[in-house]
């Protein structure tokens, strides 16, 4: 039977408090503290699969190892707690969430319900987006890992001491070593399907498991000798210093999981394996008020994340140092009770029959509200004369989104091509500047009866020569594909064609390598305009401090519940400098200024959104972006409407 030890409260602790941390964002001059705090989730992944491997272990041993009592203690142990925070959570989310935001939040609570966090997570946005900090269920997603490892890693220990128990170690440090290597290979072609799902995360419960296999019993009289009496008191404090090290300079771009998380992982093997009492990081991490938040550390996790959330949603992205402190000194409140009155109860051997009804009536609660908030479509009646101002903040559609024809980021053989009887013939190329016109665009070609063949692509210059700037595997081999079959469908066509082109350009202009793309750009446009090709170049929209949406929500936002927001939205206003657009534009400016002929036209979306002081994001009615630089549909209609006027006349 596995012994009680301080130090591991203590670690929970310690671990709890970094993703706390983490999830604060919070900066000391200019440095974010604890940027490698969600590693205190791995180190919960390593004491989990330590406890139970521990226990399912020493039952077998005993024979009295039963599938029905181990899933029993689990559900008892993380299901009421987890209960008690949906509950709650869901009524605050009822009256601080926007409608499209309540219907997101009911499907995240429907995924928690069953223990599929993880996998709805994966199809949304990153955890390190800067959506996620908006997201009340997200932490759930590590419960769901755990929780699957749960139903499946009993059978493998049962499977393995029923037919080679001799070699249990070696098969599942085999496993385990399989796991990183998938987790390791996957990272690097879709981080986001290595960071959430069971078979890359295996391997660090896995190895917590293994550490059960190293006996600790009478330990202290078996080191002798001035080596091992060094490595004995050494090992734990190196653990914990890879822990605490990895916590802090760490950050979320490295690839994650893979190989550089074996520093938390195995520090967190050999603090366990070698902690004891006279050793200076176990007595540290066995100080009482330690080991007390570590007794409330599961409490802790689940109710920081939805406190952290509807603040934000109420006043701020990040946290200045007193808010974080009184949000800590909230959620420790609420910990502390469902700790408890709750995780205590449950924790009994017998619980009484009421307790029973209350957990069985909770589930059923939990999945009225979320079919409920997601069949009246986030109850958009909540916000009365608002609600379609809200609507507008919330559906403000990109060319990504669903009910926009996606034509974008396709592969050259399944380019959209539309035909008409019309005498022009458009192509849209470019990165996501250019996408974001392709649904307005479509539609005016349509009703003009004109020809259009779309080639945007995210990241994607569209020229060969100009590197892209995404980092996804998929998307850079599509993109370096298309280029030569774009580049010879212009060059080899017959008609005369109407090139719409549009770039993001980045700060690699300031580079070393800037003339090189410069030239790479000119040369290429100026050259399909001496083909006789007409070139259209959109140049750049001006870009805003932050995401124009989230800044009208926060101009809005500033009750505490979507009931008593009664500002108008005709008095919000999303501008930014005229003067730090023209600053920010100037390397494009350039390479589109350095392309001349007599077939090239500028469309300048100043023009549209500027005055001579100020940039606008919005009108009384509508967002004009759907983040900090790219337009919506309704400001990509206006371009739209005005690159219609501006079509050069002759060389068709």
């Amino acid at each position: 039977m596995l012994s009680y030890r301080r130090e591991l409260d203590g670690l929970r602790a310690l671990a709890v408090f970094a993703v706390m941390v983490y999830h604060a964002n919070l900066k000391l001059f200019g440095f974010q503290l604890f940027q490698g705090g969600f590693l205190g989730v791995d180190v919960f992944f390593v004491l989990s699969g330590y406890l139970i491997t521990g226990i399912i272990r020493n039952q077998m041993e005993q024979g009295t190892f039963s599938f029905r009592d181990f899933y029993w203690r689990r559900a008892k142990r993380i299901v009421p707690a987890l209960l008690t925070v949906l509950l709650v959570t869901s009524g605050l989310a009822y009256l601080i969430l926007l409608p499209d935001d309540l219907v997101v939040y009911a499907k995240s609570l429907q995924s928690a319900l069953y223990f599929g966090s993880n996998h709805f997570f994966y199809g949304e946005d990153s955890y390190t987006a800067a959506a996620s900090i908006y997201r009340p269920l997200l932490h759930t997603w590590s419960l769901s890992v755990e929780w699957q490892f749960y139903v499946i890693f009993p059978f493998v220990i049962w499977t393995i001491n029923r037919f080679c128990p001799r070699y249990m170690f070696g098969i599942l440090l085999a496993l385990a070593l399989i796991s990183i290597q998938i987790s390791s290979f996957i990272v690097k072609i879709n981080t986001d399907m290595a960071f959430y799902l069971l078979p890359t995360r295996a391997w660090e419960l896995i190895l917590g498991g293994l550490v059960t296999f190293y006996n600790r019993t009478n330990i202290e009289s078996s080191v002798k000798g001035s080596f091992a009496v060094i490595a004995y008191q050494s090992l734990p404090v190196i653990g914990l210093f890879l822990i605490v090290h990895s916590m802090i300079f760490i950050s979320h771009h490295v690839h994650h999981p893979s190989f550089i998380t074996l520093l938390p992982v195995l520090g967190t093997c050999l603090f366990i394996m070698f902690a004891h009492k006279g050793e200076v990081s176990s007595d540290v991490m066995s100080l009482k008020p330690v080991v007390g938040i570590g007794l409330i550390s599961y409490s802790l996790y689940l109710w920081h994340q939805p406190i952290f959330v509807f603040f934000r949603f109420i006043k701020h992205d990040y946290f200045r140092y007193e808010q974080f402190i009184l949000l800590v000194a909230i959620t420790s409140c609420f910990a502390l009770i469902s700790y408890v009155f709750v995780e205590k109860v449950f924790r009994k051997p017998s619980i009484p029959m009421i307790g029973k009804i209350g957990l069985s009536l909770s589930i059923v609660l939990c999945i009225f509200i979320s079919e409920l908030f997601v069949h009246e479509k986030g109850f958009p009646n909540r916000l009365g004369a608002l609600a379609s101002l809200f609507d507008e903040l919330n559906r403000n559609r990109s060319y990504k989104e669903d009910g926009v024809k996606q034509c974008s980021d396709k592969k050259f053989e399944n380019a959209c091509k539309f035909m008409g009887e019309g005498d022009r013939n458009l192509v849209l190329l470019g990165d996501s500047h250019a996408a974001m016109l392709s649904e307005h665009l479509y539609l005016l070609t349509k009703s003009r009866k004109w020809t259009y063949t779309n080639f945007s692509s995210s990241s994607c210059s569209g020229i060969d020569g100009y590197p892209m700037t995404g980092s996804e595997s998929a998307a850079k081999h599509r993109c370096n594909s298309n280029i030569p079959k774009i580049a010879n469908f212009i060059e080899k066509n017959d008609k005369k064609l109407d090139i719409i082109y549009s770039l993001r350009v980045d700060s690699r202009f300031n580079s070393d390598s800037a003339i090189k793309y410069k030239k790479v750009i000119k040369d290429k446009l100026n050259y399909w305009e001496s083909l006789g090709h007409n070139i259209i170049l959109i140049y750049a929209v001006p870009k805003h401090s932050d995401d124009v949406p989230k800044q009208a929500k926060k101009k809005l936002t500033t009750s505490l519940s979507v009931f008593s927001m009664a500002k108008e939205y005709k008095n919000v206003k999303i501008i930014t400098p005229y003067k730090g657009y023209v600053e920010q534009s100037k390397h494009g400016f350039e390479v589109f200024d350095a392309v001349t002929g007599d077939g090239v036209t500028r469309i300048y979306p100043s023009e549209i959104f500027c005055s001579l002081e100020w940039c606008k994001g919005n009108s009384p009615s509508h967002l004009y972006y759907y983040d900090d630089n790219h337009l919506s549909i309704h400001g990509a209609k206006l371009l739209i409407d005005h690159i219609n006027t501006r079509l050069p006349m002759g060389r068709m």
